[in-house]
């Protein structure tokens, strides 16, 4: 195992001059614009897994949700955050701040903790996300020193209200060369309690799979409204409606770091840095792996120590994946990584060992991921099957005529072949 270009990356990052910050600009997704800044979550209120791994979603006046990262360098920092009100498609609306919130739309954020036990020294950052009055898209914005350029990360999360009703069904594909594979999701909207002029525009209905960006289907058609019954049906034949069922999450554990966990080939510390490389993977193809996952999630754990979130190690991991080189690239994806594809998540080739590798600096932890290419069938390595027990969350979008933005009126969550 080569580890010293992962270590001079490290070294690298934590050397990165603040010269470079001016160069920053917002996105509206889940993002870091500092190297040093890691294990970024939004979660419930709550030390259980289930709380943990659950979508960042709560109800309008109510404070449930939590914000929490990690900064490798060694001493504390001045950072403050601050909410946009986002459309449904995370588009910023009109909604003004004193709309949304009882108090002014600066906070900083003073509840942190030195780590401790742990080889790579960080800081632990954590927030309590306060209520909103307001229904909708949030994207929660950390700066340094009150200069709102100073961009440290952005984190998407969902507010609710109870004003609309939203049925879900969940069936294989209409297609029946796709019955296989896929699973169609149909939604029964009722808004009797909304005054909707104009149902076909003022609604929207967003549909996602395993918290994934890339598994989101914006403003689902509708195929039947009902004005005499206020509810409209989302129930396309076409691919509108379909997901791919994928497969069932690869798993591994770097709850300790002094003997191997599962799918762990090996650790070491090299340096005073913790190096573990997973045993080597083999495509799925057209083979189901059948067993329990936490749906793509991530949570962090560390056995030996009395706090995860402060004594943790930050672990070097080395993934592999047997296959012969392909024309396509392959991803590792998971929510540690946001499900993007880009140089952070790109294996590379070793011809030599005719594999395909990555190295990624992860907080110790139990973490789910899969193998995807930016081909025409991304999910050819692990497969895609309708047995596959996945969460589909269903969002429901209004806007009032002469609204200022999207307001989320409805939500609901549906663990379909759910094995618990």
């Amino acid at each position: 195992m080569n580890i010293k270009p992962l270590y001079l990356t490290l070294i690298l990052a934590l050397l990165t001059p603040f010269a470079t910050l001016a160069q920053k600009e917002l996105k509206f997704d889940n993002r870091v614009y500092e190297p040093t800044i890691k294990t970024v979550q939004i979660n419930s209120n709550g030390n259980s897994v289930e709380s943990v791994i659950a979508p960042p979603v709560t109800r309008v006046n109510r404070q449930q949700l939590w914000l929490s990262f990690d900064d490798l360098r060694e001493n504390a920092d001045y950072y403050y955050v601050y909410f946009i009100h986002c459309n449904a498609d995370w588009t910023p609306s009109s909604i003004r701040p004193n709309v949304f919130l009882n108090t002014f739309n600066e906070f900083e954020i003073t509840e942190f903790e030195f780590s401790s036990e742990a080889k790579q020294k960080y800081v632990n950052y954590r927030f309590a996300i306060p209520a909103f009055k307001t229904s909708g898209n949030y994207l929660a914005v950390v700066y340094r020193d009150r200069d709102k350029e100073d961009l440290i990360l952005s984190q998407r999360f969902y507010v609710f209200e109870d004003a609309a009703a939203a049925g879900v069904s969940i069936n294989r594909s209409a297609d029946a060369g796709k019955r296989l594979n896929n699973q169609r999701v149909e939604v029964t909207l009722n808004y009797a309690n909304l005054k909707a002029i104009d149902p076909k525009t003022q609604f929207k209905v967003v549909v996602r799979q395993n918290q994934r960006e890339d598994l989101t289907t914006y403003n689902l058609p509708s195929t039947f409204i009902d004005q005499n019954n206020k509810t409209i049906r989302y129930q396309n034949l076409g691919d509108e409606n379909e997901f791919p069922g994928t497969n069932e999450f690869r798993s591994f554990d770097l709850g300790t770091v002094t003997f191997t966990g599962r799918n762990v080939q090996s650790v070491k510390v090299v340096e005073n840095r913790v190096f573990a490389e997973l045993r080597p993977d083999m495509p799925l193809g057209d083979g189901y792996l059948q067993g329990l996952d936490i749906n793509g999630q991530f949570y962090i754990r560390d056995l030996e120590g009395r706090s995860g979130q402060s004594t943790a190690e930050y672990v070097n991991t080395k993934l592999s994946l047997k296959l012969p080189q392909k024309q396509d690239n392959v991803y590792v994806l998971g929510a540690f990584n946001n499900w993007q594809k880009n140089e952070t998540s790109l294996m590379h080739y070793n011809s030599e060992l005719e594999q395909y590798e990555l190295e990624v600096l992860l907080k110790q932890g139990w973490y789910n991921y899969t193998y995807v290419t930016d081909g025409q069938d991304p999910f050819s390595i692990d497969g895609s099957f309708f047995d596959t027990e996945n969460l589909y969350e269903v969002f429901v979008y209004y806007r009032p005529m002469g609204g200022r933005g999207d307001l989320l009126v409805a939500y609901s969550a549906t663990a379909y072949n759910s094995r618990r």
